[in-house]
């Protein structure tokens, strides 16, 4: 079984590169494989969880020249990379849904979301919370992206898995799971990349 090592090369590779925190190579290496954003396509982009901002400082390159990267977070991004929003709220108030829409000056082209309930190691709560935060990613999106739009969201390996790739089905035309290199060895995190959104 492969052990964890707290200062493995994605954890270097970060601090070299002055971003705050593995997670970055996460949405870096989901949108290179995928091809989520086209280059050069000024991208409308919102990042769900986004405290501390690793994946920002990826989706404000990503989204490119002319592009708008906003993000939504309970905690405050204290340094926010140049050409993000990041907005201190939660992502069922419809305020901060509004606030989004307005900041990004139209429908988003991708949704991202890397939230994640602090763990108690009760497996059975650990798992409902989990999906409460999947489910409320998911309805924000649908608020908010434009028909043929994508979707990435994280989800852990458990008893509802089937089930919330099945809610992802009925909104998005191509559904795959996927786990990314930089996820820590052992972990049961996974990214659902959801494709071609319709309203």
């Amino acid at each position: 079984m492969a052990t964890y090592e707290p200062h493995d090369k994605f954890y270097r590779k970060a601090r070299e590169r002055g971003l705050p925190s593995r997670a970055a190579f996460k949405i870096e290496e989901i949108i290179a494989r995928n091809r989520l954003v086209v280059a050069g396509s000024s991208a409308r982009i919102v990042d769900l969880g986004c405290a501390p901002g690793g994946w920002l400082a990826i989706l404000v390159a990503a989204a490119g020249t002319g592009g708008h990267v906003v993000g939504v977070d309970l905690a405050q991004v204290k340094n926010p990379p140049a050409g993000a929003i990041a907005i201190v709220g939660d992502i069922l108030d419809a305020a901060v849904t509004a606030r989004v829409q307005k900041e990004l000056g139209g429908r988003a082209d991708l949704v991202t979301s890397d939230l994640a309930p602090k763990l108690t190691g009760i497996a059975a709560r650990d798992e409902a919370r989990s999906r409460e935060l999947i489910d409320s990613a998911l309805s924000f999106a649908v608020t908010i992206l434009r028909p043929g739009a994508a979707m990435v969201t994280k989800l852990f390996m458990g008893a509802e898995f089937k089930d919330v790739v099945d809610s992802f089905k009925r909104h998005f035309g191509k559904v795959e799971v996927t786990r990314t290199k930089a996820s820590r060895p052992g972990s049961s995190e996974l990214y659902i990349i959801a494709r071609e959104f319709r309203r």
